[in-house]
Parts: C-alpha cells; sequence; structure tokens
C-alpha cells in the first residue's frame, strides 16, 4: 500500500512525538532535577542565591527574661522566685556580606544583622527593668578560680564596689545597648600570664573581625547592624557537587573548633540551614552548626505536615542534643559533667560561665527545676525547637528555635566577698523564640514546584 507525501509527513510526526514522549517519560526525573539543581546552587542569578544572600523571609525573635524576685533571700540559701517577662519582640533583617569565590565549589562570608524592635508585639518597652545575673562579677570569679593571689585581689575588688550578684536593668541595656560596668574597666588590668588578655578574651587593638572591643556589657552588645558575631563561615555552593550544598566547610579558617575536643570539635552540618534536594525525604536526621554554641544541632524527622498546602517533613530538635554522657555516651567530649539537658559553651567564643539549655529546662533532668521555689515551668511545643522541609527540594518552609541561656552560680572558696558561701545554682537568664515561616503569597511557586511529576 502506497502512502502519500502528506500521510508520510504525519507519520513522521507521529513517530517523532511517541519518541520525544517517551524520552520524557524515561528521562523526566532527571530533566526535572536539573531544573531543580540548576535554581537550588548558590551562585549569582538563581533564586536560592538572592534567597540566601538576603533573607527575604520575615524572622521575629522573642525575648523573655526571668526575673528574680527574692534577691535578698538567695543569699541565705532560700530558693530562687522567678517571674517571667517577655516577649519582647525583634525584626531580625539578615544579609551575607564579604563574599568570597572560591574554585572548591565554597564561598566564604559573614552574616550582617539588623535588629528592629517591634513595639506592638511585646509586654512593654525597653526601658523596662528586671533583676538578673551580675554577670561581670560572676565572670572575675570564675577567672581567678583556682588562683589564690587572683581570688584575694577579686574579693577585694568586689568588696570595695561593693558589687552584688544580682543587678537591676533595663531590657534594653541587657539586649543591645549595653552598661558601663567598673568591674569590666578594672578587669582591664588583669591579664593571663601567658596570652596577656583580659578575662573576657578580647582586646581592644584586635584586628580580627571576628572579635569585637567590648566597653559595655550587654549579652547582643555591638550586634545590631555588624557582622563579626558569627565569624567567618564558607559554604559548599553545589556547584561543584550538589549533594554537598548547604554543607560548612570551614569556620574562621578552620575545620574544629577549641570549644571541644575530639569529634565534639569538628565543623560540621547545614551552615545557614540549606540541604540538598532530596535529603529531607532521604534521611531521618538533619544537622545545623551554630556559631553561638560551637557545635551543630542535630533534628530528628518526625513526621508529615503542611504549611500553606505544602506537605513538608517536620524534623525536631533531637533530646540527646544537650544530654550528659550517662544519658548519651557519644556526647562525653561536649563536657557536659553535670546534670542531663544543659549544654557546657564556657569555653565557645570567649570564656564564660555560660551554658545553654531549651526554655525552662524542657527536657533537662528535674534536678534543674527542683533548684527554684516556682516560676520554671516546660511545656511541650512551646518550648520545642523544629525545622519544616519541603521533601523534594528541601527547601526549609517553616523554622522555630527556642533555646535558653543560663548562668553557673557556684561558689569560690577563695572569694570571700559574695562567692564564699554562694549557693551552687543554674540560673536562667533569658529565652528566646526565633520563628520564620513563608508567607502565603511566596508558597505558590514551591506548591508548582512539588506538583511536577517526577
Amino acid at each position: 500500500m502506497a502512502f502519500s507525501t502528506k500521510e508520510k509527513l504525519l507519520l513522521m510526526l507521529s513517530a517523532s512525538s511517541l519518541l520525544f514522549g517517551t524520552t520524557i517519560l524515561t528521562y523526566r526525573q532527571t530533566i526535572y532535577y536539573n531544573i531543580l539543581n540548576s535554581q537550588l546552587v548558590i551562585e549569582e542569578g538563581t533564586a536560592a542565591y538572592n534567597a540566601w544572600v538576603k533573607t527575604p523571609i520575615p524572622v521575629y525573635t522573642k525575648f523573655y527574661f526571668l526575673d528574680m524576685i527574692n534577691p535578698a533571700a538567695f543569699y541565705n540559701h532560700e530558693k530562687p522566685i522567678l517571674e517571667e517577662r517577655g516577649p519582647y519582640t525583634f525584626r531580625e533583617d539578615e544579609m551575607k556580606v564579604n563574599l568570597t569565590w572560591h574554585n572548591n565549589g565554597t564561598i566564604s562570608y559573614r552574616r550582617m544583622k539588623f535588629w528592629y524592635f517591634e513595639r506592638e508585639m511585646s509586654v512593654g518597652p525597653l526601658t523596662d527593668e528586671v533583676t538578673t545575673i551580675n554577670v561581670p562579677a560572676v565572670g572575675a570569679a570564675e577567672f581567678g578560680r583556682g588562683d589564690l593571689f587572683m581570688e584575694w585581689g577579686i574579693s577585694d575588688m568586689l568588696s570595695t564596689m561593693e558589687a552584688k550578684i544580682f543587678i537591676k536593668k533595663t531590657i534594653g541595656e541587657l539586649l543591645f545597648d549595653g552598661y558601663e560596668d567598673l568591674i569590666m574597666d578594672m578587669s582591664k588590668s588583669l591579664k593571663v600570664q601567658d596570652e596577656e588578655e583580659d578575662f573576657y578574651d578580647f582586646e581592644e587593638d584586635s584586628e580580627d573581625e571576628s572579635i569585637a572591643p567590648i566597653e559595655k556589657f550587654g549579652w547582643f552588645y555591638q550586634r545590631n547592624g555588624t557582622s563579626w558575631s558569627d565569624g567567618y563561615l564558607s559554604m559548599h555552593t553545589g556547584a561543584e557537587e550538589m549533594s554537598l550544598l548547604g554543607n560548612i566547610a570551614s569556620w574562621n579558617n578552620r575545620n574544629r573548633t577549641e570549644a571541644f575536643l575530639g569529634d565534639c570539635g569538628t565543623v560540621r552540618g547545614s551552615s545557614d540551614g540549606l540541604f540538598p534536594p532530596g535529603l529531607a525525604s532521604s534521611t531521618d536526621s538533619i544537622s545545623i552548626f551554630s556559631t553561638d554554641l560551637c557545635r551543630p544541632l542535630h533534628f530528628t524527622k518526625s513526621g508529615m505536615r503542611e504549611v500553606h498546602g505544602i506537605p513538608v517533613e517536620k524534623f525536631e530538635l533531637a533530646a540527646t542534643n544537650f544530654a550528659n554522657s550517662t544519658v548519651c555516651p557519644e556526647n562525653d567530649c561536649y563536657n557536659n559533667n553535670i546534670p542531663s539537658g544543659v549544654q557546657n559553651v564556657t569555653q565557645c567564643k570567649m570564656e564564660s560561665p555560660v551554658f545553654v539549655s531549651r526554655p525552662h529546662f524542657h527536657l533537662a533532668d528535674p534536678f534543674y527545676k527542683d533548684q527554684f521555689q516556682y516560676g520554671i515551668e516546660a511545656k511541650e511545643g512551646k518550648h520545642d525547637s523544629s525545622f519544616w522541609v519541603e521533601p523534594k527540594s528541601s527547601i526549609p518552609v517553616k523554622v522555630e528555635m527556642r533555646l535558653q541561656l543560663n548562668v553557673l552560680l557556684r561558689k569560690v572558696e577563695g572569694i570571700e566577698y559574695l562567692f564564699k558561701n554562694l549557693p551552687e545554682v543554674m540560673f536562667p537568664v533569658f529565652w528566646f523564640e526565633s520563628v520564620a515561616t513563608m508567607p502565603k503569597n511566596m508558597a505558590g511557586s514551591i506548591n508548582i514546584l512539588v506538583m511536577l511529576p517526577t
């Protein structure tokens, strides 16, 4: 049977269409991931780069301070009474600066952060006052611990100044504004014999951008509008190997910290919450490196959820993160030689008597709650942390971080003034929650992505 020219043309077109369709069906997953990868790699012009270099999602951080109600009775070994004050809410904007691209598929950078107080989302103004730990005094006592001559000198200094363990300060002073303190001024004359640094481990004439001179005390003093605090980070962009996307390569040009020994000192995990596509669906845990804790935080998969109609995997902060070695033997190198549930960060960034836990000692040993008459009440959900990740792209669509900063109070035998008979207490100073959720108007593009056949 002979075919006309028109029929031959139709047959050729049909065969071509069938071949094209078969090819698409065979390679559609490869095509899908090639398109996906091209937008997730961190390089100028991609969607991922634009979102990474300047965070488009609003981040709100709420601070809750634990107000000491009975400071005078504390010296008579009466258990503290605490009252939570907050939230004091800030909107946080972050951008990456000092970008340096490397031939090995990594990029080095610093984080610059800006914090804006949101009065309408807060219980009061930043002039509200709370009674809290006198950190410079406690820091001086810890610095002198074990050196009889230093202990005597610090005791004399504190006595001359009539220092107190608890002081009343405004929320603004305690956070970003800072306050002048005579102990810090006088401590500049105290030098470590070999290193000739003050006990806050800072030098005012340092040229290292990761170190800032400290003229005042404030938990976030000189962090607003600056880039020194988080240090110098290097991260895999995915350009050389997509499976490494987001992995931290080094911190302050090193692949380990001096805060912890062994495996605990290794710099590892995601640098900024970025993950290779598909990782969220193929793994039961993810890790984020925290520059404030000098260690990774581990999150374990807890099941599927939904955000603005997008199916997501929820990863919750693992219960073992702050466990001591009795509960979790592999945590031995974190030096958590205390009841379980509190992380020792005394050697992170600068030497200080600071420890980190979940808010209100959630999931920690009951020992901590028993230190107080009342004011500590952990609640599941309210005091948890989590990452909500779209499984195909591994794009985080919601992040909730809630942690508490504590100061360890304990006696120092050689410091007669204040510290000789001081009760030992892990004192909670404040806790915070930072929450970022992808706005509904941004969810459409993610929905289109996840609905594509693979």
